[in-house]
């Protein structure tokens, strides 16, 4: 990576500063420059569970961004794309004349170290598939080095430097991040309208751009890819490489067949390879979403020659990655779960979990995430409540944009969700009271899903606790 580095800015690089060290990409990356030899540093607003583990690792993390944060002999600073240039520690690099890199343009360069880098894209499920993958190359003896967007108990964290070719990375699409990295195996796992404030364009344009992710790959690469979406079918025209298809369809290439479910709505499911039926799994995360995060995470493995058996134990114990329909805690017969749906599509499929978990009442408590989004795919996010009992939406959290432009609210959902489908629906602003009017209304046996990528998960931890004083467990 050095040399790579070096060669870019013509200069020895041995100092990082990273502006923004704190989020799931960045902490993690930070991490893989400090296992690789350089001397790493880095700022962000708030303390962490990121910044916390950092820190016990010998990284030095400033919180708060400030005019003297970077220290002189810094050789390369790397920021987050929240990142703008009047941030204190930007204007300092720039009076230091400190070359600067965007963490996508980075990883880009990190993944060309790595001949056999793995990027796996989509709207949906790259967190999860990814962590797939990671888990099986790594009970497979490959020893991978991963960069993913969130934790994965298999590797201690969100990254890990391996000492093989292989590289997994979550390819986001999110401003064409995903173009600037080079794999020689991609996974495409859906297209659907989403960051609509970045994709002007919608859709034709998304789809551009996933076909441009395809054709990075060179001809002895390989493509796995959703088939039973005719958008993904359509993007994976006139790639390069072999592209091989999965999912439910029989005309795919890898197909699940036989799916059923535990009373935790666990599946279990063949997967068959053409006409070869390669065996049954099953797994510890629920829905049929991840039945085919798994099914393309084993095609990847067929392809680099895990045995079948091992991949079969790696997905038979794979807890999934944190905060995807991860368990909090139960108590009273009372289930509370959190998960990082905050995309209608993603909310609707792990409801839709739900359903196979026994429950009585199920309570779904959404944080919807950036005003774009929450008005630009409205109708869909009203309909992805369809299923649930009872229902609590939190304000709108957005971190990279105003309400100005969009003028839309929490209420605004909230009424036609209740219009629609008469469901009971209410806006909470406050993580305390959304707890308190749980723990007040809640019944034995009912699931409580807290869903959103931002703070909400705070809800479920607190709740989780509240209930535990309430009945005295």
């Amino acid at each position: 990576m050095n040399n790579i580095l070096e060669a870019t800015f013509s200069k020895p690089i041995k100092k990082l500063f990273f502006v923004g060290i704190g989020g799931s990409s960045m902490s993690g990356l930070a991490g893989i420059a400090k296992e690789q030899g350089f001397e790493v540093e880095g700022s962000d607003m708030v303390e962490s569970p990121y910044t916390e583990r950092l820190i016990k690792s010998g990284i030095p993390v400033h919180i708060g961004h400030t005019d003297h944060n970077i220290p002189e002999g810094t050789d390369l600073v790397i920021y987050s794309a929240a990142i703008h240039a009047d941030n204190p520690d930007m204007q300092r690099a720039e009076e230091l004349c400190i070359p600067k890199v965007e963490r996508s343009e980075y990883l880009g360069l990190l993944s060309r170290a790595f001949p056999k880098t793995i990027g796996i894209a989509g709207t949906h499920g790259k967190t999860t598939t990814s962590s797939m993958v990671a888990s099986i190359l790594h009970h497979g003896g490959l020893d991978p080095s991963v960069s993913i967007g969130g934790r994965l108990d298999e590797i201690g964290g969100n990254a890990c430097l391996g000492s093989s070719d292989y590289f997994v990375i979550e390819s986001c699409e999110f401003v064409d991040s995903f173009l600037k990295t080079r794999h020689k195996i991609g996974v495409i796992t859906n297209i659907e309208e989403d960051h609509l404030d970045y994709f002007k364009g919608g859709l034709p344009q998304i789809m551009d751009s996933f076909h441009r992710f395809g054709m990075i790959l060179p001809e002895d690469g390989y493509m796995v890819a959703y088939g039973d979406q005719p958008e993904v079918r359509e993007v994976c025209q006139g790639l390069r490489c072999p592209v091989v298809y999965y999912g439910l369809g029989e005309d795919n290439d890898w197909n699940a067949r036989n799916i059923r479910y535990d009373s935790l709505g666990n599946p279990t499911f063949e997967a068959w390879h053409g006409d070869e039926l390669v065996d049954d799994f099953s797994l510890k995360v629920p829905g049929q979403h991840n039945v085919l995060d798994a099914l393309a995470a084993i095609a990847v493995g067929d392809y680099v020659g895990v045995n079948p058996d091992i991949i079969q134990e790696s997905l038979n114990t794979f807890g999934g990655a944190h905060r995807r329909f991860e368990f909090r805690g139960e108590v009273n017969g009372i289930s509370v779960y959190e998960d990082y749906a905050h995309h209608p599509t993603e909310l609707k499929v792990v409801i839709d979990a739900c359903m196979n978990h026994e429950h009585n009442e199920l309570w779904v408590v959404f944080q919807p995430h950036t005003y774009s989004r929450t008005k630009l795919l409205f109708d869909e996010f009203v309909d992805a409540f369809e299923k649930a009992d009872k229902i609590i939406l939190n304000d709108i959290y957005s971190d990279r944009e105003g309400n100005e432009e969009w003028q839309i609210y929490s209420e605004d959902l909230a009424k036609i969700i209740k219009e629609k489908y008469k469901k009971p629906t209410i806006v909470m602003s406050e993580f305390e009271d959304i707890v308190k009017f749980l723990t007040d209304n809640l019944h034995k046996d009912d699931l409580v899903l807290v869903a959103g990528s931002q703070t909400i998960n705070k809800v479920a931890y607190m709740l989780v606790d509240a209930l535990k004083e309430k009945y005295g467990e």
